[in-house]
């Protein structure tokens, strides 16, 4: 499950991507990781996010604005985000939530606000 959630995320990142740099379409985990990193987010599309209570995330490098959608269909919006706490959140894979998103962003103060 962990290598096909790996290979949706470099395929999103690879077609959203709008560098004309080439990316290689590999299920190596340690490749995909460098890959998030190497494109800065996911230019605030949503991503599958293997865990518990999150299905999918994003984050928009410009804006600093990380989005999740928990499994209730709930998505926030996270402002002022810096691209550490999003690689932190994704690299914590199976318990981003548990492990980043809650402490760091709900317990550090970042502002929100729900969108759908």
């Amino acid at each position: 499950m962990r290598k096909f959630t790996l290979l949706a995320l470099v395929l999103v990142l690879v077609t959203s991507c709008s560098s004309k740099e080439s990316y290689s379409n590999s299920a190596n985990p340690e490749e995909s990781i460098a890959l998030t990193k190497e494109v800065k987010g996911t230019n605030g599309a949503l991503i599958p996010i293997t865990s518990s209570n999150v299905i999918a995330a994003g984050y928009d490098a410009q804006n600093q604005i990380m989005k999740v959608q928990f499994m209730s269909g709930a998505i926030y919006e996270y402002y002022g985000v810096q691209i550490e706490l999003w690689e932190s959140f994704v690299n914590a894979q199976p318990n981003p939530w548990s492990a980043v998103g809650y402490p760091r962003l709900v317990g550090d103060g970042y502002p929100y606000k729900r969108i759908k």
